[in-house]
């Protein structure tokens, strides 16, 4: 999982080799490295059969759910698993039971406020 903004990785799947982004727009900062090194590509490759993006707009209304729903008040790339179960992932995982890690809260109250003001959901 990626964001839109930052997918490096997708990036690097695609021309089979690692890739480097010349600009990044994500507010995801913790899943917004500006390439795919070597060796974490290699990783990647060997052992994920499939990766996803989610737009910023899916990771707010993620992180509005886990805040309203499970009172958990996380950073970004912490909702960004969550934006996939309900976007890219929602029907493919419909009805089947998923466990997600959520976390990471590395993010201030202004910040976490003015995001949330953007919930679409």
């Amino acid at each position: 999982m990626e964001p839109e903004g930052a997918d490096s990785m997708h990036r690097s799947f695609a021309a089979g080799s690692p890739q480097r982004l010349e600009s990044i727009s994500t507010i995801a900062d913790s899943l917004a490295p500006p390439m795919a090194l070597p060796y974490s590509y290699a990783l990647c490759r060997a052992h994920i059969d499939r990766l996803v993006k989610v737009s910023d707009a899916q990771i707010v209304d993620a992180m509005g759910v886990l805040f309203r729903e499970m009172k958990l008040a996380v950073e970004p790339g912490g909702a960004a698993a969550t934006a996939a179960l309900f976007g890219p992932l929602a029907g493919e995982l419909r009805g089947k039971r998923v466990g997600v890690i959520v976390c990471g809260s590395n993010i201030d109250r202004a910040t976490f406020d003015d995001l949330l003001s953007r919930n679409h959901s």
